[in-house]
């Protein structure tokens, strides 16, 4: 059958567009990039033409809570009436466990929106809500860092891998219309802090991991099974344990003498709070430093506080593009090099810092310049 997967260019997307694929189905990818936009209505007729199923995957640009609402709203509204006037007999969307019970979160606020829309439809659906992924551990980790240590409410968490999300959605897609919701979680549950700290660990990263139960999770407070979803729950095969050996790069094995000896000759002073190794921040990446984000803008460097103005977005995982960097929650825009606000919601400019380099480390001037 004729399948398309709005968002299918995305991290869900292109696995789910894979395994039909596979499987003999006509799979189309359909996102902005292939010229498809469910904002403004823009190629869903075309790609529509002749669809048995839909599946949603797509995710809004911004997080900021009207941006993030707005999308939602728009883009949902927009592929149902799409997918009324083609003719296609099954929706099926991808969501989140536990939206209506932190209503102080406006992601998840709406994600409610989304969901009352579809289930108002007369197009037959099937809702999948999963919980957090493992591919976003390092993301959490970097919105929850203050200096270097990382607050986390101790609450249970039990997050999924993304190629088990995949498969949940694909067979979904595949079958009958559930006309419901079904949730789907990891096969095992953590404290959230615990979590946290093992995939840190991993990577060799040196934040303290702080069990804080007033911590904020994208702006709202947890409570105790917030996170979690009920006892009929599918679970994914894939432990957090194996995931985590698979996507950290290995440590090389080395005779232990010759590695001793080494060490000795090219031991480097180990580096301080504002310091960083220039090799860890290639051209047109960023890096966190403390409480400062570095980017290597074309070979020079900048340094900016580390959360966007507005609502606090990592800037360290925004998209640079020159001189330009994006937050990833919000949209906003700011030079890094001057703290400028380039594109709103944030109106307040970036506190800089001054970056001296000797050698192959960079050391961040804690005064700021403006």
């Amino acid at each position: 059958m004729k399948i398309v997967v709005i968002g299918g260019t995305g991290l869900i997307g292109s696995k789910l567009i894979a395994r039909l694929t596979e499987r003999r189905h006509e799979a189309i990818a359909a996102s902005r990039t292939t010229g498809v936009n469910t904002l403004t209505g823009q190629g869903l007729a075309e790609v529509l033409e002749g669809a048995a199923v839909v599946v949603d995957v797509s995710n809004s640009p911004s997080f900021e809570d009207k941006a993030v609402l707005d999308f939602f709203q728009a883009s949902t509204g927009n592929l149902l009436a799409a997918e009324a006037a083609a003719g296609v007999g099954h929706h099926v969307a991808l969501s989140v466990v536990g939206i209506e019970r932190l209503p102080g979160n406006g992601y998840f606020r709406a994600k409610v929106a989304q969901e009352q829309l579809i289930k108002a439809s007369p197009i037959p659906y099937s809702i999948v809500r999963a919980t957090q992924f493992f591919e976003f551990v390092n993301s959490i980790a970097d919105e929850a860092t203050h200096g270097s240590t990382v607050r986390l409410a101790p609450v249970l968490f039990q997050p999924i891998a993304a190629n088990d999300v995949a498969s949940v959605v694909g067979r979904t897609a595949v079958g009958a219309p559930l006309n419901g919701t079904i949730e789907i979680a990891g096969p095992r549950q953590f404290r959230f802090d615990e979590l946290i700290r093992m995939g840190l660990r991993a990577r060799n990263d040196p934040r303290e991991v702080v069990a804080d139960p007033h911590a904020r999770y994208f702006g709202a407070e947890l409570s105790e099974g917030a996170l979690v979803p009920d006892s009929a729950a599918q679970l994914g095969e894939t432990r957090f344990e194996d995931w985590l050996s698979r996507s950290t790069p290995p440590f090389p094995q080395e005779d232990p003498m010759l590695a001793e000896i080494e060490c000795a000759l090219h031991e480097s002073p180990p580096l301080k709070d504002n310091e960083f190794r220039v090799a860890d921040v290639p051209p047109g990446t960023a890096m966190l430093v403390g409480e400062v984000t570095v980017f290597n803008v074309d070979g020079a460097f900048c340094a900016t506080q580390s959360k966007c103005t507005h609502r606090g977005g990592p800037l360290s995982k925004g998209k640079l593009d020159g001189s330009t960097v994006t937050c990833p929650f919000n949209g906003a825009q700011f030079n890094v090099c001057t703290g400028a606000v380039l594109r709103g919601p944030a109106t307040v400019p970036l506190k800089i810092h001054r970056v001296i380099l000797e050698g192959g480390v960079g050391r961040v001037e804690v005064e700021v310049l403006i």
